[in-house]
């Protein structure tokens, strides 16, 4: 594909913001919702910007990391926040690149990524992402695991433009747009700005807590562990990583990060593939000797436990 600015392409017009539906019994120690209901508290903080160098702008608080690159084509931005936030994130935003967004890209569907969708399409952003990610906004959604339902986007809020790869030129950078195949859901897309040697991965990485992985649409952790090698291949020995929550992240955190995942994919999955209860593999404690360094966030090693045995069974389910 020849390299071209975003604009030319043709573009048209958390699982956060969900409702709550009926809830099942699981002890609250190992109920990963018990650890989506702390989101709020990550998310209270006001918007912040910094600049991050090469024309980028680090945009951290209500929804998580995004980007901003400035420049003559218009300022492009990775993910867009909480849609109870947007009006604040999006001036944040407009202050940081000095007027409206003219692209907004979505790393994958999720309410905490997507819900400031509508107020930056409303004030002229035009939104891409994977297919995947725009069917998932253009329908209603239910989440078991977590007893939460999510209604359709209206259609201003959803991508006018879909792709799996892309390489295109925007405001002096080089960069590579990519799907991977199903992994923190089935729409996840990496950003890599070539020339910055920065490399946006939405929730594919969780720099330093354990991550969600979205069961309800296709998330598993060997999609997961692909994903990040992935990252890791597209990464040089000095990349600037930005999780879509947590710090920045280097390539050795990343590769901290994988080594977890793949541990704990390593126990849990021939636990599930045998059919042993989900009583069972919470009693192995198959993440202990993680779980110091990796609960700091949202969700502790049984509630992770879950969110991965959750995941492989639907994988199977499907094979």
């Amino acid at each position: 594909m020849r390299r071209r600015s975003v604009l030319a392409l043709g573009l048209t017009g958390c699982v956060l913001g969900g409702r709550t539906t009926q809830a099942q019994d699981f002890p609250k120690e190992s109920d990963p919702r018990e650890g989506i209901l702390k989101a709020k508290t990550f998310f209270a903080g006001p918007a912040k910007t910094e600049p991050f160098g090469a024309g980028l702008t680090l945009l951290t608080g209500p929804g998580g990391s995004m980007l901003i690159l400035n420049g003559q084509d218009g300022p492009l931005m990775i993910d867009a926040g909480l849609a109870d936030r947007a009006d604040e994130i999006r001036a944040a935003a407009e202050k940081a690149a000095g007027g409206p967004i003219a692209v907004l890209i979505n790393t994958h569907w999720h309410g905490d990524h997507t819900g400031g969708n509508l107020a930056f399409a409303r004030a002229g952003a035009k939104i891409l992402a994977t297919a995947a990610c725009k069917q998932r906004l253009s329908e209603d959604h239910q989440n078991p695991l977590f007893r939460m339902s999510y209604p359709a986007k209206p259609p201003e809020a959803r991508p006018g433009l879909t792709l799996s790869v892309a390489e295109i030129q925007h405001n002096g950078e080089e960069i590579r747009l990519e799907a991977v195949a199903p992994a923190h859901t089935d729409g996840d897309l990496i950003v890599h700005f070539r020339k910055a040697d920065v490399i946006h991965v939405g929730d594919l990485v969780n720099n330093g807590a354990y991550p969600n992985i979205d069961a309800s649409c296709g998330g598993w952790i060997g999609g997961m562990i692909a994903g990040v090698d992935r990252i890791l291949q597209l990464a040089g020995p000095k990349t600037r990583i930005v999780p879509g929550h947590g710090p920045v992240a280097t390539v050795d955190d990343v590769r901290a990060f994988r080594a977890m995942l793949a541990t704990v994919n390593d126990r849990i999955a021939p636990m599930v593939a045998s059919s042993r209860p989900i009583d069972e593999i919470l009693a192995a404690k198959p993440t202990a000797d993680f779980d110091a360094k990796w609960s700091g966030g949202l969700f502790n090693g049984p509630m992770f436990t879950r969110i991965v045995v959750a995941g492989l069974v639907e994988k199977h389910s499907r094979t």
